[in-house]
């Protein structure tokens, strides 16, 4: 209430300021077409004297106000467009109406310019150069261009964007080599929650590509906006109707050769319309659905120092894994907006999407000198995001206010965890002592596919009982099952208001508002985990309440759980899948025989306990910012205040009494968990001051300085400590000490307008960091190893941290261009081309002496996108490229006594105990990753447009190595999908 009560004051104390400045004052009201009457956005709107700017918003209206009765020139200038002068004459008090009608620069254009690609990508060059923030657009005509299943992938073809990939689409985007957790995500300017249940980042893999109508990469920061995007902010803008009626339908059918065949399809439509004698009303909406079978082929070899001292890889197991995958999105988004007169509207934006991420999982380990395992998993995990927001934009007594409200909502079912089955070796039917598997490095010549020893890596035929791929050969351990959810609620408001001014013969603009956003996120999930009697430990709790009938029964053979489904066309032949499982018989079979499978309490409640959380996130923030216009230079500045309060509250597994600990008493029962809150507050100011330069009309150079924060992500402000089960990282702990990232960004760019119309942008960035968060494992220790029982010596906890400091610079080109004014045929060549180049150090990391690059950080990446649109067809190709970067830091570079490699220390070995940083217990990195992608589109009649896509064309490879390339610990194919497509598009009628 005190902040509420500050802003108001503010406020207040400015409103009579702009009336006392406003008095006598007349306004400019205009509209913005081409000869077609479509509406021109982003339109440059010149009026001297006062070399006042405004641009023309996305219905091609503006409004300048604040103006002198007298005589004015006002000129509009759009790319493609030839320069509009018009003189008009302001009367004070009243509102001079200007409706513009722009004509292409040379008639050769014309077919360019009047509709589809060429006119979206003319308003949005117009956005850029007149943006006052260094920024990227991408319109929906180039959005679904290519085949771009959602939202990441399209950004991820922007200049200085990377993208982390999974099971073959980009889920999160990296602005400028930077985490994905510093990027801000909005719809139409609302900051929009994570639907996942421990991280910030929004999954972008949620949002269905064709649901907005562009994507907008702010790389800079204003006053005016969110302060949490260092690396940048992505703002995807819905559909608003146009002047024309809008339908446009398409109905998708694909088709991957991988797991025998897999199939996609996709259907949806949008429609719009302006309603009433002058168009007030515009309502417009949109609706798409898809499926895709997704399948891969993927390994998992772990590397390890070798015996003999030597850098050849050497490992010590390997997984085998199959996935096949049913992903299932659905959204749809409706915008309603009314004009309440020439200078009042109203507008409302409503987005909802699912995305159903469902698939099984099939895993094959050999290991050398140890028995094989299988295990089997499923995961139902359904993603949605929701948002609404209802604003509006007024213009009373030549002072203009925005005024916004918005709630939106992310949200995760089966929340808890992957679901699924355990598999181990029989004793009974197995007499592996016999045939120890061995790795043999080097057995085919092919540094990327390793293999043991023939007894292992084929199926025996010869000995049934030693053949490691026949389900009946494991026996059931355990079934694990989830249920419950993780959301994310937020409450949005806003307000702002602003004049113009002058400053001698110089026009500016002052500007001030706040915003108030309460967040609630949190998980109440459950995790349960059924142990098989028979296979429970001598002295288990779960012995007690075994019955002497079960405790005593038959291992139940895992061929009852076989589905039937083979892959004989694994990896290309290099190696064996066995016998899968199904999942709906293992449900069955847990649901028949309770009493064979009790439920595992401490695993349970440890591992469910400690997942579940609830935290408040409070933000208020107040801004100014002012703006002047000189003959050339524009020069924004503004302060930003924002205040933040944490609650939050966990779930400590209270260490237990008893031998086995984990939250139990001597008895074996249960303690409970004990409830842990943490509070943060903390108000930061944030300045920021952008100048742009124009040498030329078309020469212009930007400078900007910001400043910025990224707040941790909410479940790692929890204290908690939750068990991993695995080694040497055997838990996970949350840090309520852990402090924001602040960053001081440093940007310069010089921007080409080209004609008849393109844009080249060349720039440099250095972002300066403090607090840094990385995730890094650290020596469990305290509550870690009171509540992780039986813990050896050197065992780690995962745990998100800070670093002292951190920077990243780096350079960055990018090219639009359409060839137009080429004779003939050649004038349907278009080009967008990009190319980055980051390098990032961070200081201060757990265990570490040097200095690596950034988590995410990759050196190089470029998109290059030709494409060719001529009358009837056109043809649009890319190529993108991701340097390698590090995925997990896992290196030690001090006398820790810790190792990170399965064999532990290496005598043999030289250097600090995990061997050299660039070997095999490095940090973890991705493996680059090129992959090409094209449409081939032709128009069959009137709007009706035949489309062949085809993605993935070079079956890329995914995966991660540590230290070095050669010590390889995942690499997994999808193979190419091929598209076929119709698609109305009412613009071409």
């Amino acid at each position: 209430m005190r902040r509420l009560r500050f802003f108001s004051s503010l406020l207040l104390f400015f409103v009579p300021l702009v009336g006392a400045s406003q008095t006598g004052k007349g306004s400019l009201s205009g509209h913005v077409t081409d000869a077609s009457q479509a509406v021109i956005q982003s339109a440059r709107v010149a009026v001297a004297p006062g070399n006042i700017i405004t641009t023309s918003d996305s219905l091609g209206d503006f409004v300048v106000t604040g103006l002198a009765p007298g005589s004015y020139s006002v000129t509009i200038t759009s790319v493609g467009f030839k320069e509009l002068e018009q003189p008009v004459m302001v009367t004070a008090g009243q509102i001079t109406p200007l409706n513009a009608v722009l004509e292409v620069a040379t008639g050769s254009e014309q077919v360019v310019v009047s509709g589809g690609s060429g006119q979206d990508m003319v308003q949005a060059v117009n956005e850029e150069v007149t943006s006052p923030n260094i920024m990227q657009v991408m319109p929906e005509t180039e959005i679904v261009a290519l085949p771009n299943a959602n939202v990441a992938d399209a950004v991820g073809r922007l200049p200085g964007v990377t993208v982390q990939r999974d099971e073959g689409e980009a889920v999160y985007v990296q602005v400028r080599g930077l985490d994905p957790r510093l990027t801000n995500t909005t719809i139409d300017g609302v900051t929009i929650p994570s639907p996942e249940s421990n991280v910030r980042q929004v999954l972008l893999a949620t949002i269905p590509a064709d649901m907005v109508q562009s994507i907008e990469l702010n790389k800079t920061l204003s006053a005016n906006q969110d302060a949490d995007g260092i690396g940048g902010s992505v703002n995807m803008v819905t559909k608003m109707a146009g002047e024309a009626p809008t339908f446009n339908a398409i109905s998708t059918l694909g088709y991957s050769p991988i797991e025998n065949g897999r199939y996609m399809g996709l259907a949806g439509f949008t429609v719009g319309k302006r309603f009433g004698a002058t168009k007030r009303w515009g309502v417009i909406a949109s609706a798409s659905y898809d499926y895709n079978g997704r399948g891969y082929n993927d390994i998992e070899p772990q590397p390890d120092l070798n015996p003999d001292g030597s850098a050849t890889p050497y490992y010590d197991s390997i997984d085998v894994r199959e996935y096949r995958h049913q992903r299932l999105r659905w959204g749809g988004t409706m915008g309603a907006d009314y004009k309440l007169n020439d200078h009042s509207s109203l507008a409302a934006h409503l987005i909802l999407t699912d995305f159903k991420d469902w698939g099984d999982k099939w895993t094959y380990t050999v290991q050398t000198d140890a028995k094989p395992k299988f295990k089997y998993s499923i995961r139902r995990p359904d993603f949605a995001i929701g948002s609404f927001s209802l604003g509006g934009n007024h213009i009373i007594n030549n002072k203009w206010f925005t005024w916004g409200s918005a709630v939106s909502r992310g949200r995760e079912l089966d929340a808890g965890g992957n679901p699924g089955g355990s598999f181990d070796a029989s004793k009974a039917l197995k007499s592996w002592a016999s045939n120890n598997c061995d790795f043999v490095g080097g057995l085919n010549g092919d540094p990327y596919r390793p293999q043991w020893t023939s007894t292992c890596m084929t199926p025996n035929t010869a000995a049934p009982a030693d053949n490691i791929y026949s389900l009946s050969n494991y026996t059931l351990d355990n079934i694990n099952t989830t249920s419950g959810q993780a959301t994310q609620l937020n409450l949005q408001e806003w307000g702002a208001m602003g004049f113009n001014y002058h400053v001698g013969t110089h026009s500016a603009t002052l500007e001030f508002g706040g915003i108030f956003r309460n967040a609630h996120k949190g998980q109440d999930a459950y995790t349960p985990t059924y142990d098989y009697c028979p296979q429970a430990d001598p002295g288990y709790p779960n012995d007690a309440i075994c019955s002497a009938a079960a405790d005593n029964a038959t291992p139940v053979n895992s061929e009852i759980f076989a589905s039937g489904f083979q892959d004989p066309h694994y990896y290309g032949g290099s190696y064996h899948m066995g016998e899968t499982t199904d999942h709906y018989k293992v449900d069955k079979f847990l649901g028949a025989n309770p009493s064979l499978l009790p439920l595992d309490v401490p695993a349970t409640r440890s591992g469910s306990d400690s997942a579940n959380y609830d935290l408040i996130e409070r933000i208020s923030a107040g801004y100014i910012m002012n703006t002047f216009h000189f003959d050339r230079l524009s020069l924004q500045t503004g302060l930003r205040l924002e205040a933040t309060t944490e609650y939050a509250r966990g779930y400590l597994v209270n260490p237990g009494a008893g031998p086995n600990g984990d939250g139990l008493d001597n008895s074996g029962n249960w303690i409970g968990t004990t409830p842990v809150t943490n509070t943060q507050t903390y108000i930061d100011p944030l300045p920021s001051v952008q100048a742009r330069y124009a040498f030329t009309p078309e020469t212009a150079v930007r400078a900007v300085y910001s400043r910025g924060i990224s707040r941790p992500n909410q479940y790692d402000l929890v204290p908690y400590v939750s068990p991993t089960g695995n080694n040497p990282v055997v838990a996970t702990v949350g840090d309520p000490s852990e402090l924001p990232t602040h960053s001081n960004n440093y940007d310069l760019l010089l921007e080409q307008e080209l004609k008849p119309f393109g844009l080249i942008q060349t720039g440099f960035f250095y972002k300066q960091m403090t607090n840094p968060i990385v995730t890094a494992n650290v020596p469990c220790t305290g509550t870690c190893l009171a509540v992780v029982p039986g813990t050896p010596a050197g065992s780690l906890a995962q745990e998100d941290a800070n670093g002292s400091n951190a920077s990243v610079w780096g350079l960055e080109f990018g090219l639009q261009q359409r060839f137009s004014g080429l004779p003939g045929a050649f004038r349907g060549l278009g080009m967008m081309a990009n190319y980055s180049y980051n390098d990032s150090r961070i200081n201060g990391l757990p265990q570490r002496t040097d200095s690596p690059s950034l988590m995410g950080t990759a050196k190089n990446a470029f998109n290059i996108e030709p494409a060719y649109e001529l009358g009837r067809y056109g043809v649009h190709m890319g190529m993108s490229y991701n340097d390698s970067s590090i995925s997990a830091y896992q290196y030690y570079s001090t006398a820790s006594g810790i190792a990170v490699c399965n064999n532990g220390p290496n005598p043999n070995a030289s250097g600090p105990l995990n061997g050299p940083i660039n070997g095999p217990c490095g940090d973890n990195y991705f493996y680059p990753h090129f992959q090409v992608d094209t449409q081939l589109s032709a128009r069959l009649y009137r709007g009706l447009e035949l489309q062949v896509e085809g993605l993935n064309l070079n079956n890329e490879v995914f995966g991660f190595y540590n230290g070095s390339p050669k010590y390889m610990t995942q690499r997994e194919y999808y193979k190419p999908t091929y598209i076929v497509s119709l698609r109305w598009v009412s613009h071409h009628e």
